[in-house]
Order: structure tokens, then sequence, then C-alpha cells
């Protein structure tokens, strides 16, 4: 559950040609415009043993203040996205396209996956592994969706934060024809990927 958003209000007083600020001590709700005040950085260890590579400023999300990776010891290797063409077809019918903005994406795209077809709950595949992770005393792990894994790549591996890899990562989001979307790790830039393509994933949680 997403800890409350604590925000605090600074009223300017003019006297005399001086500003004077005077903190409003009442807390506001994060439906406020009042600036958000951050517990964490990014590129913070999070709660879990990752990094913090998402703040949510602007209150854009009921559920959750931060998204966390999960620590290079956790990441899967050698993964799946579907295991069959069955497979593959049920899930690009219930996941976000790479149209969408899908910052908070990440955790329906996963939860829809497991439920439309058994197979996205085998462990060889990205949304599987991520489900019976249990990683940092955390066990609500699932796979990043497209924005998620773009914003994984510039605020932490840019920045040589979190020990990834230059390989391929999965996303939970889906592309057209048939394929779904991955990143390569040494360049940045988004790809298409077979279903049958064997790429890691590394989880995330929202907090």
């Amino acid at each position: 559950m997403a800890m409350s958003k604590t925000r605090l209000t600074i009223a300017v007083v003019v006297i005399l040609g001086v500003a004077l600020l005077i903190p409003n001590s009442g807390l506001l709700t994060s439906d406020s415009d009042s600036d958000f005040v951050a517990t964490y950085q990014i590129g913070d260890v999070g709660p879990a043993g990752g990094n913090i590579f998402y703040i949510d400023e602007f209150s854009e999300h009921k559920d959750f203040d931060y998204l966390e990776s999960a620590p290079v010891g956790c990441e899967g290797v050698d993964l799946a996205w579907a295991l069959d063409a069955d497979d593959l077809s049920s899930g690009l019918k219930v996941v976000t396209d790479w149209k969408e903005n899908s910052i908070g994406q990440g955790s329906s795209n996963s939860a829809a996956l497991l439920e439309v077809a058994v197979g996205f709950n085998d462990i060889g595949t990205a949304t599987g592994y991520a489900s019976t992770l249990d990683c940092g005393e955390q066990s609500d792990w699932f796979v990043p969706a497209k924005a998620e894994l773009e914003l994984m790549y510039e605020n932490l591996a840019k920045k040589e934060i979190g020990a990834f890899t230059s390989g391929y990562y999965w996303s939970s989001s889906a592309y057209e024809y048939g394929r779904a979307w991955n990143q390569p790790f040494s360049e940045g830039e988004a790809f298409d990927g077979n279903k049958d393509g064997k790429f890691a994933v590394r989880p995330i949680r929202s907090f």
C-alpha cells in the first residue's frame, strides 16, 4: 500500500517590501497542487534493496509514490515473453501497446497476463519469474511497462546505477503483429522482440 504523500505549504507575506516565507503546519492530500516532498531521490536505495527510478512528484498516480527496480541479484535471465503462439495471442489482447504512456501500467499489465493464460505463470517467462520473486523481503514485483523500462535505463543504467547488463530487457507492453517490447541497455532504444526471444527481466515494484 502506498504511503500518503506529505506536502508542505508556504505562505508568502510581504511586509515593507520584504517577502517572508511562513510554513503552514497543515498536511495536504495528494490532490493538492503543492510540491511533493520526496522521502527518496532518484538512484537512492529503496526499501527492497533496489534503486528508485521514478518519483510521482505531481500526484499523477493514486496508488504509489515511487517505482523501485529489483537489485541485480534478483534479475532474471534467459526468459521468454510468452511460451507459445496461443499465449502470445491471448496476452496481446490484455496489455498496453507501444502508443500509450505506460508509467504505472506495468503492474496491471503483469496481472492481466498472469490471469489470461497459464503459460504466463511459468517461471520461464518474464511475468512468471517476477510474480514468484521474493527479493528484499518483498514479493510484490512485476514486469515494467515499456515507459517504465525506458525510465530505468535513463535514470539508473545510463548513470551506472543498479549493475545492469548491456543486453536486452523485457517489458510487459505489447507491440503490433504479435510481438512485445524489449530494450537493449547498451544503447537504450526500444525494439519489438519476437516472443521466442530469451532476454533478461529486471522486476520492479511500486510503493
